[in-house]
């Protein structure tokens, strides 16, 4: 009786059975490529990368205005250095589940040193990021995300009267208010020297995402001006926002050096 089962090949496609002798008609065993303790190894470094991977979007997911579930932010923090060190975790409470509106900063340079600017007075207007200036799109990108990063450290330049009684709340200021500062001075210092200007004024500039029946009924368009608006600097200042095509003057919403 003639058995059905497949002859047993090398890698190579030989039969093994014919080539299990040597030139000297002894044996040779088969050569294993992947040990099982090296299997074992990289299916756990596969499982790590894959839980590194879903940390983030797991804790994003599962999380409220009260608290995150425990399990998650358990896994999250577990796989902090890995996901860190992979830049893995960014992204998700920017673009997920519903992004929120985009920031600028709006730049006005001038060749003179003299405080204040004049109505008169020429300056250069220009915007961080700008699409059609900052190009390729990575360098958009990172223009992008400097003007999120400074908005996102604001801290303002005064307080109201009832918060400078808070005895926790004002060293926290303070320290903000620190650091917001170094990364203005750093843009400003950047700016004078790569354009060579006396003096630059900065505003944060947010624009607004319409809503469904501003774009369907009235026909708003996402470059629409009225979805355009400048932030104010104090928490004294009037909430009414500035448009930003508007002119900077003296009165206007900025912080100049």
């Amino acid at each position: 009786m003639t058995s059905n089962k497949p002859p047993k090949l090398t890698k190579n496609g030989e039969n093994l059975e014919n080539s299990a002798l040597s030139a000297d008609g002894t044996s040779e065993d088969p050569v294993i490529l992947c040990p099982t303790w090296l299997r074992t190894v990289l299916l756990v470094m596969l499982l790590i990368h894959f839980l590194g991977v879903l940390s983030e979007p797991l804790r994003f997911f599962s999380r409220s205005e009260i608290q995150t579930a425990p399990e998650f932010a358990w896994l999250s923090e577990t796989m902090k250095p890995c996901s860190q060190w992979l830049y893995m975790n960014h992204g998700y409470f920017f673009f997920a589940p519903n992004p929120g509106p985009s920031h600028l900063i709006q730049c006005s340079l001038s060749s003179r040193s003299e405080t204040g600017l004049s109505e008169n007075e020429p300056f250069q207007t220009l915007f961080l990021p700008d699409r059609m200036e900052h190009w390729p799109r990575l360098l958009y990108h990172r223009y992008f995300m400097l003007s999120e990063f400074y908005t996102s450290r604001y801290a303002p330049e005064q307080v109201t009267e009832e918060l400078k009684k808070d005895l926790e709340f004002m060293p926290r200021w303070a320290f903000d208010k620190e650091i917001y500062d170094q990364i203005q001075s750093s843009i400003v210092a950047s700016l004078k020297h790569s354009r060579g200007k006396e003096k630059v004024q900065l505003r944060r500039v947010e624009r607004l995402l319409p809503e469904v029946h501003q774009v369907l009924r009235e026909g708003w368009s996402l470059n629409d001006p009225r979805l355009t608006v400048v932030l104010p600097e104090t928490m004294i200042e009037s909430a009414a926002t500035v448009p930003a095509n508007e002119l900077p003057s003296k009165s206007a919403a900025g912080v100049s050096r």
